[in-house]
Order: structure tokens, then C-alpha cells, then sequence
């Protein structure tokens, strides 16, 4: 029975199809049939630059190292012995 439900849109589509009516044949008779009109030219704007804000983020391996790192590693001494 879920199956059929699940069918139905497309059985329905087949359907419509088989009478030989077509979804949407009039809206696009309609659109077909319709004047288009010539749009005039647009007016070059001005774009202003965007500036940008240099954010230092760490990102990546970065940021993994970063959030890893709990002290830096250890100073190397020369013992005299």
C-alpha cells in the first residue's frame, strides 16, 4: 500500500499524459503569445571598493597546533660536566 503512495505523483503524471492533456500547455501558450518588451539600457554605476579588514585567524593545521600546544618545547642548555 506505501508503495503505491509513493507511485502515485508519477502514475497521476502518466495519466494526464495518456489523455493527451499536457501540464502547463496553456501557461506557455499564454507566454508564447505575449509581447516582450525591449528593455532600455541600465546606467553604469559606481562601485565603490570594499575594504577589507585583515583578521589573523589561525586556521587549519594552525589552529590544530595551537589549541595542542600546552607550553613550547625546552630550551637546550649545554651541562658542563
Amino acid at each position: 500500500m506505501s508503495g503505491l503512495l509513493h507511485l502515485a505523483p508519477a502514475l497521476i503524471l502518466v495519466a494526464v499524459l495518456l489523455a493527451r492533456r499536457y501540464p502547463g500547455e496553456r501557461l506557455i501558450v499564454r507566454l508564447a503569445g505575449s509581447p516582450t518588451r525591449v528593455r532600455g539600457r541600465a546606467r553604469a554605476r559606481v562601485v565603490k571598493p570594499r575594504t577589507r579588514i585583515a583578521v589573523l585567524v589561525p586556521r587549519g593545521g594552525l589552529l590544530l597546533a595551537r589549541s595542542l600546544a600546552v607550553r613550547p618545547p625546552p630550551a637546550m642548555t649545554l651541562v658542563a660536566g
